[in-house]
């Protein structure tokens, strides 16, 4: 099994949520804050592992996951996989089991996962089917009477994260690129290989 750097997390997501779009090392490297050179080991290795495909346009090489290797979704899964839950990130991530029978995948992202001080609410980002809504709400009723701050939730059916995602749209970019993913890892990664088609 693969073992990924932070590095190589951050340029695995950067790239999963860019679709449609050419990308080159320094636009990688900027996006993910790594140097030129950590960007062209980090690329080269993933495009040597059959991950990443190098297209060359002009005198540059473009990167896109390569979902045609079988190894790709295994390993984009592993890159959406947190490092242990710490502290309130811990305590929420238990609050919001419950909804896990209703609902196919759970992002933690925005202010409350990355500042230290205290946010006034949480954002989430759910992925559920349609017929589950009604029940998702009722369930998220519960939960949000347990938790001690105001769950944000952006609710959607992966029909609407597809379309979002090839959209560009912010929030779920956002959501996926530097979230914790609680639940769904195969989830998102079926997404993002049907929008990157």
């Amino acid at each position: 099994m693969m073992i990924l750097t932070a590095n190589e997390k951050c340029v695995l997501r950067f790239l999963a949520t860019t679709i449609g779009k050419n990308m080159s090392m320094n636009d990688i490297g900027k996006a993910c804050g790594v140097t030129s050179g950590g960007s062209y080991k980090i690329l080269t290795k993933l495009e040597k592992e059959g991950i990443l495909r190098a297209t060359p346009i002009a005198n540059l090489k473009a990167y896109k996951l390569d979902f045609e290797s079988e190894k790709t979704a295994r390993v984009l899964e592993l890159a959406f996989m947190p490092d242990a839950l710490e502290g309130r990130v811990r305590l929420r991530a238990d609050d919001l089991k419950q909804l896990k029978a209703v609902t196919k995948a759970c992002v933690l992202f925005g202010s409350y996962i990355t500042t230290k001080k205290e946010p006034g609410d949480l954002d989430v980002f759910f992925v559920l089917e349609r017929k589950n809504f009604e029940a998702y709400k009722q369930a998220s009723s519960k939960v949000q009477d347990i938790t001690p701050v105001k769950i944000q939730d952006v609710v959607q059916t992966t029909d609407d994260v597809l379309q979002n995602l090839k959209k560009g749209d912010p929030i779920v970019v956002e959501a996926l690129r530097n979230g914790i993913v609680l639940w769904g890892f195969d989830v998102l990664v079926q997404v993002i290989k049907n929008a990157s088609q």
